[in-house]
């Protein structure tokens, strides 16, 4: 008994200093970003790699689920709704399916999958072989240099990775049920609209800004513990990986309250 509850307050102990830590350095980010000079030769050419990295690489992948998607999920909601006469509601449908929930969460998913990996082992390796120490030596700042141009990259991927599968998912949606229903694509939009609130549009982006902040900046943070020990890798890769499953999770749900 003794054991189990030293043991559980050791895990809540532990779990508030890494939060702590966390914050922190969400805090060192946050401020940075105020001075990002992404203007500057390098700094632009390093994002410019990253977005195309995070993001472009991946298109193909999103559009490919989102066809998917569209064909299986909306069109069979959409013939649900029309068996039981409330076509009306496929806008709502579509807004709160597609553009609330199953865009964000999915393109964050495969960025997490794809990118955050990456970035994790590669800030790991960076600081294992002291490269990010010779980078401050020199007086470059590895904030700056290294981890704004991933985070910012990682925020405008996850955005407009989520628009494009909305897109995707709308619009093959729509070619499916136009061969059920006698309606236009315009009408369609309209009803997606009429559907589509402030708190809709705030949801979408508060999900996709913070997913694509969270999926960079806890890999980053969790690689910047790495020691000298080569098997430190490995441990910062899944610990960073499981941190970013507990960050998406956290979105998800308090953008429910949105």
């Amino acid at each position: 008994m003794v054991r189990t509850i030293y043991h559980l307050g050791k895990f809540f102990v532990d779990g508030f200093r890494v939060l702590k830590d966390y914050l922190l350095f969400c805090n060192k980010v946050l401020s940075r970003f105020l001075t990002f000079k992404i203007l500057n030769p390098a700094i632009f050419m390093v994002t410019l790699r990253q977005v195309y990295f995070t993001g472009v690489q991946i298109i193909r992948v999103v559009v490919i689920i989102a066809i998917i998607f569209g064909l299986g999920l909306v069109g069979t909601l959409g013939k649900f709704l029309m068996n039981i006469g409330a076509y009306q509601k496929i806008g709502t449908i579509f807004v709160v399916v597609v553009i609330r929930e199953v865009a964000p969460f999915l393109t964050a998913l495969l960025l997490s999958l794809r990118s955050a990996t990456a970035v994790g082992a590669e800030i790991s390796m960076m600081k294992l072989g002291s490269e990010i120490r010779s980078i401050k030596i020199h007086g470059i700042d590895e904030y700056s240099y290294l981890f704004l141009p991933r985070i910012f990259a990682g925020m405008v991927c996850s955005f407009s990775l989520a628009v494009i599968f909305s897109a995707v998912s709308i619009t093959i949606g729509y070619f499916l049920l136009s061969f059920q229903l006698n309606i236009t694509f315009d009408y369609m939009v309209s009803l997606i609209f009429d559907a589509l609130n402030i708190n809709d549009i705030f949801c979408f982006i508060y999900k996709t800004i913070l997913f694509g902040f969270t999926l960079m900046t806890l890999p980053i943070f969790t690689s910047m513990g790495v020691g000298k020990a080569t098997t430190d890798v490995p441990i910062a890769l899944l610990k960073g990986m499981m941190r970013v499953f507990y960050g998406l999770i956290f979105v998800e749900i308090t953008g429910f309250f949105i």
